[in-house]
């Protein structure tokens, strides 16, 4: 476990007035955010820390399902004229509260409330875990009046209710607010998540709901260009919209550094995967698992990366989790039932495609599974007439769900040139499916098909599954390259802390950056100076000299701390902390206590 990780739970509100249950999930939205641009704490994601509204919980519960080594927990009561907050911290390793404060506050005070508090947790933190860089500013202040604030809190409470009625409910609610506040970013920023959200989920068609977005993003764009959520919405158009990856990326990554979130790193995720390398892809979904383990997509997308590595059993667990914690997330019961089928399994498939449940007709997952286990069950009638029903809506708004059924049932039918047909169909209407067809197993066997692969690599030009490989020269990264994976490795280290694994390796770290072995090896000549041994234990070195110092480790001595540290070798620290530091590790601690 983390020992620099955190959750906040929902705080509790112990007033009548549904104004303060507004006002407390603002609050605790706020704080996470906050304590989440310090870079060096792990802090769980919204979706995760209000899984646990309104339950109760013990610190064994909060530990095993979140797995922090801290959480923060509250309680908001007001009155006209007073707002008493009570907040207090739980280790979870020791089981014990470690401070409670009360602050009494005017509640006219929200912007310095909440900067306070905040601020306040994250000193008390650094006091508990050890050093973090914590910025003077943690809260945005928002140049609105405080009525305003509060009623924009309202509509963020619907918005994560996440259901249709309460989305279009918060849209009002984010109307109004613009009416009178034009120049607050938030509400254009959240009508553009309600409405790609409703498109997602297929509670409006997706191309009125992408519409409807678009506006209120640029809105937000121009107002607050460099935000975290707007280069995060900006990543997934270049993606989805431009087919831009380079440009997808250099958004996702300018959102990273400004805020870690698992938003970002499942963003990233997908961008690898669109790109095939799916390796690297399941490292990043991991992360953002650990953010947000009761993610219901989180899940869903974990599941659907060792769908498209076949490895079927897995896909299916993670995907029925994902159903467990969201029934109504439409992605899952397709590549569940897909799963069933590529696993040999096509009666059990067909059972599993009729009996969905819950699923609107207009869905197209009942009628596109059902047709693609006849096509492999060779029961060619049923499968034809599936085939002249999904083509009955390449004229309506689900002609993108049309045709990835139909792609996939003409590849397991071995039919190259209706294949082909609709690819091409796709393509040339830039329906985002195309990037989908790249890493699925059902069109493996058309990788071999030059048209097919011109397709791909007009669509995603780095294309790893289609572009062919580098020949080895021996220059393997020109500058450019360097100074770019440079940079890529340095958020790599700090994000997975790799160097704690005593038994890591250069192929290990190589396939984080999906590059070869040797590939890395020149990485770490050129960009960093150091040999793969030396880099590696650098950084063990600096997690050393941070553990060493901290009180809950003065019972410990200097080699269980280096174990901790990564090394696995008495020897290889004793040589690399002289040779580093210029003193034995004995002499160091001396001189530092």
């Amino acid at each position: 476990m983390n020992k620099k990780s955190i959750a906040v739970l929902p705080f509790v509100n112990m007033s009548n007035d549904i104004n303060n249950e507004y006002f407390c999930d603002g609050l605790t939205e706020e704080i996470i955010n906050a304590l989440a641009k310090i870079k060096q704490l792990s802090v769980t994601s919204r979706t995760s820390s209000f899984y646990f509204k309104n339950k109760t919980v013990t610190v064994e519960k909060i530990r095993e399902k979140l797995n922090v080594a801290t959480f923060i927990e509250g309680s908001v009561r007001t009155s006209k004229r007073k707002m008493r907050i009570t907040v207090q911290m739980i280790d979870t390793l020791e089981d014990f509260h470690f401070w409670s404060e009360v602050f009494d506050r005017n509640p006219e005070d929200v912007f310095e409330i909440q900067e306070e508090i905040s601020h306040f947790i994250a000193e008390k933190l650094r006091e508990h875990i050890g050093h973090l860089e914590i910025e003077d500013k943690l809260i945005e202040r928002y140049e609105v009046p405080v009525p305003v604030y509060r009623e924009y809190l309202k509509g963020r409470y619907y918005l994560m209710k996440l259901d249709y009625d309460s989305s279009l409910k918060a849209i009002e609610i984010f109307k109004s607010i613009i009416e009178r506040s034009p120049n607050f970013v938030n509400p254009y920023l959240d009508i553009n998540q309600a409405y790609t959200f409703m498109g997602t989920m297929g509670l409006l068609p997706a191309f009125e709901a992408f519409q409807k977005a678009q506006s209120f993003f640029e809105k937000a764009r121009s107002l607050s260009p460099n935000s975290s959520r707007v280069q995060l919405n900006l990543a997934w158009i270049e993606c989805w919209q431009n087919w831009n990856l380079k440009k997808a990326y250099e958004h996702a990554n300018k959102a990273l550094e400004t805020q870690p979130t698992d938003e970002i790193y499942l963003t990233i995720s997908n961008l690898l995967t669109v790109e095939g390398k799916l390796g690297p892809a399941q490292n990043y979904i991991d992360k953002a698992l650990e953010l947000d383990p009761f993610s219901s997509i989180n899940h869903h997308y974990k599941g659907f990366l060792y769908y498209l590595q076949e490895d079927y059993d897995k896909a299916k667990r993670y995907l029925e989790k994902a159903l467990e914690l969201n029934p109504n997330l439409p992605f899952p019961p397709i590549y569940i039932g897909n799963s069933l089928l590529l696993s040999g399994k096509p009666i059990e498939a067909l059972s599993y495609f009729n009996t969905l449940s819950g699923i609107s007709i207009k869905d197209l997952t009942k009628l596109g599974g059902k047709t693609m286990c006849y096509a492999v069950l060779g029961e060619r009638t049923k499968c034809d007439d599936g085939i002249k029903e999904l083509e009955s809506y390449l004229t309506s708004d689900l002609v993108e769900k049309a045709l990835i059924f139909l792609i996939l049932v003409y590849a397991l039918l071995e039919n190259e040139d209706k294949v082909l047909e609709y690819v091409k169909e796709a393509f040339n209407n830039h329906l985002p499916l195309v990037l989908l067809l790249n890493p699925s197993p059902v069109l493996k066997s058309f990788k071999n098909n030059q048209d097919y692969k011109d397709i791909m690599l007009r669509a995603i030009p780095d294309n790893v599954n289609y572009k062919q490989k580098k020949k080895y020269k021996q220059a393997l990264l020109d500058t450019n390259e360097v100074t770019r994976y440079s940079k890529e490795l340095k958020q790599i280290m700090m994000d997975y802390k790799l160097y704690l694994n005593p038994d890591l390796s250069l192929k290990d770290l190589a396939s984080y950056l999906d590059l070869p072995a040797n590939y890395v090896s020149q990485l770490l000549n050129l960009g960093f100076q150091k040999n793969f041994s030396e880099y590696i234990n650098t950084f063990r070195i600096n997690e050393f000299k941070e553990r060493i110092l901290l009180e809950e480790n003065k019972g410990l001595t200097i080699m269980a701390i280096a174990y901790d540290s990564g090394f696995n070798s008495k020897t290889v620290f004793n040589t690399f902390f002289k040779k580093i530091e210029g003193v034995t590790p004995n002499a160091y601690l001396k001189s530092h206590r």
